[in-house]
């Protein structure tokens, strides 16, 4: 029987900010290297000691005596076809790592630019206040009997 977790409430959290989405990501994503890292480690381990294990194994067993070559050979090419999914999953996880050190070095760029763009949509705002006003107390002079019937010296 297999649990499934509800991850909703986490997308949902991470809708909501974008900068903790890509920061939680690369800690992940850290994270996931080191684990990789250590479990390739502990497979070196594991592989030494099967080494070991394999030639102690052989005079107990006469099918390995027999064929200890071939034992030899294909247990070597498990250790190489392990090595290599390792070290393709190691570089999986760095190239998510990059993803989202790239990511969020994106939405950096991202907020950079829309606050010059709001900041660009103020400074429009207030001049276009500021000439409002300026119509507005030009129009009331004028209402307000700003020429004369007469000649002004």
């Amino acid at each position: 029987m297999t649990t499934q977790h509800d991850h909703t409430p986490y997308l949902d959290q991470l809708n909501d900010d974008p900068h903790t989405f890509w920061e939680s990501r690369i800690k992940a994503s850290r994270w996931m290297i080191a684990k990789t890292f250590a479990l390739g480690v502990v497979a070196a381990g594991l592989g030494v000691l099967g080494q070991g294990w394999l030639e102690q194994g052989a005079p107990l067993l006469p099918i390995i005596s027999q064929n200890y070559g071939i034992w030899q050979t294909v247990y070597i090419l498990a250790l190489l076809v392990i090595f290599l999914l390792w070290a393709a999953a190691l570089r999986q996880k760095f190239g998510l790592l990059h993803n989202s050190k790239q990511g969020l070095t994106t939405q950096h760029r991202i907020d950079e630019q829309n606050a010059r763009r709001e900041e660009r949509a103020r400074a429009i705002r207030e001049r276009r206040e500021q000439l409002r006003e300026e119509r507005a107390e030009h129009t009331i002079y004028h209402k307000a009997g700003g020429r004369s019937k007469k000649f002004d010296y």
